[in-house]
């Protein structure tokens, strides 16, 4: 089993001034300016690489039934050339300096719809103003996908394919969508947006930048009739989709349909509340609470 670890070292700070130039002025890039910030990488400091024979050897063949096709796509936000000032996500990833993606899973066939529901519920718009407030910020109707573009292709007889814009899965049958989707988000949850921002790390690179974490942080209002609910946005994690962050994210998507099929005691048998319907923690403020 080969072990593929993308931490990076540490860079030299003098050999490099905190918040000199990475790109030239004027570039499109979110991240231009140079920090000391070590970012979190999905699936940890090292991510295991499965041998060569995982998904063609007899064990996995017999016990492996194909059944319901789904997709792991990565969106971002990109330039509005209806309003330059709106550019949601590609405008909080230049803010922060770092790169965010929201990355997660669909089983509509046409990824088109899937950001036509993105669009419509502006997911992740809702935040928090500088003085406190609940606010929604603009741009996040522009939800655009990005290419997922590993170094390494698929292991042979992968039930994962590079598709368009997407990894296209093959989920064994007694796996559903809901499972899978939770499982993808445990083992990329050290990376994720919101946790980060209240972490340690997160807070000293904030101050570094002088902003709020608490600016920084998403949320969406889904709208039930007559009622809005605000849940946190899960789904935005410090993500490159062209190299080894994208080859990281399809190794975890393979070890996670190897281990249902062969590791059949840690199965999961409950499901879990949807925190889009308005259950579970949503976007916190100082004494208030907006579930």
């Amino acid at each position: 089993m080969t072990t593929i670890d993308h931490s990076m070292s540490v860079t030299n700070p003098a050999r490099r001034a905190i918040g000199s130039r990475l790109l030239p002025p004027g570039s499109a890039g979110a991240v231009t300016e140079w920090y000391p910030t070590q970012w979190p990488r999905i699936g940890g400091k090292a991510v295991f690489k499965l041998p060569e024979d995982a998904f063609v050897e007899e064990r996995f063949l017999t016990a492996y039934k194909p059944e319901k096709l789904v997709f792991v796509y990565c969106a971002g936000c990109g330039e509005d050339n209806r309003m330059p000032t709106a550019t949601g996500l590609l405008g909080l990833a230049r803010r922060l300096k770092m790169a965010v993606h929201k990355v997660s899973v669909t089983a509509q066939v046409n990824l088109r719809d899937r950001l036509r529901e993105l669009n419509a519920d502006r997911y992740g718009a809702l935040t928090a103003s500088p003085d406190g407030h609940l606010c929604s910020d603009l741009g996040y109707d522009n939800w655009m996908l990005q290419h997922i573009l590993p170094p390494s292709a698929p292991m042979p007889g992968s039930p994962v394919v590079l598709a368009e814009r997407s990894l296209a899965v093959r989920l064994p049958h007694d796996l559903s969508v809901r499972e899978f989707d939770k499982r993808l988000h445990a083992r990329m949850h050290n990376a994720a947006l919101n946790p980060w921002l209240r972490s340690e790390p997160g807070q000293a690179h904030c101050a570094l930048l002088g902003i709020a974490p608490l600016a920084l942080m998403r949320a969406t209002a889904f709208g039930f009739g007559e009622t809005k609910r605000a849940s946190e946005a899960q789904e935005f994690y410090f993500f490159r989709p062209k190299g080894r962050d994208a080859e990281r994210l399809l190794r975890i998507v393979e070890h996670i349909i190897h281990d249902h099929v062969l590791k059949r005691k840690g199965r999961v048998s409950a499901s879990w509340k949807s925190r889009g319907q308005g259950f579970g923690a949503s976007l916190q403020l100082p004494g208030q609470n907006i579930t």
